[in-house]
């Protein structure tokens, strides 16, 4: 089983939720889970609250196979135990229009982050994702293991909540 993160606490808070369709667009797959912000994340939105310009954006989603909810000092996902499978494959860049930002909530300002992730080669055993900033992580899920196949078209589309007040 699985161990998922809580979402509890002060912080940052996001949901994902995963959406695998057929290329019929049949949905066959979908999970909804939560997230944890790893250290570097942290560091990463502190990096950019003072203009340090190396932090860079969130660009990226990076996809995994762990199956424990991680440490909050890991830096990166865990690879395929497969091998011969480019790191490419396990990514896909975001642009800026992957991005809503939703300010008039109470209590909070969130982001929603939507992203399509095409499989390049059959992927089986997918359980963890993060969104990343070139190969620094801001946080990391874990969920119920996805077989991915070329051909189909992956939805991410996480929800972060970052409250005030």
């Amino acid at each position: 089983m699985h161990r998922i993160a809580d979402g509890s606490g002060a912080g940052p808070r996001g949901r994902l939720e995963i959406t695998v369709q057929a290329p019929d667009g049949r949905v066959v797959e979908r999970r909804r889970t939560t997230n944890i912000v790893l250290r570097g994340g942290a560091e990463l939105i502190a990096q950019r609250f003072a203009g340090v310009a190396s932090a860079g954006p969130i660009d990226r989603i990076k996809i995994g196979f762990g199956t424990d909810v991680a440490t909050t000092d890991v830096t990166t996902l865990t690879p395929p135990a497969a091998v011969g499978i480019p790191a490419s494959a396990l990514e896909t860049a975001l642009d800026p229009a992957a991005f809503t930002i939703t300010n008039d909530q109470h209590g909070k300002v969130s982001v929603a982050v939507s992203a399509l992730f095409t499989p390049t080669l059959d992927l089986v055993d997918v359980t963890e994702a993060a969104l990343a900033a070139k190969d620094r992580l801001y946080n990391q899920v874990v969920f119920e293991p996805l077989h991915l196949r070329v051909g189909q078209n992956v939805t991410f589309f996480w929800e972060i909540e970052f409250p005030f007040g």
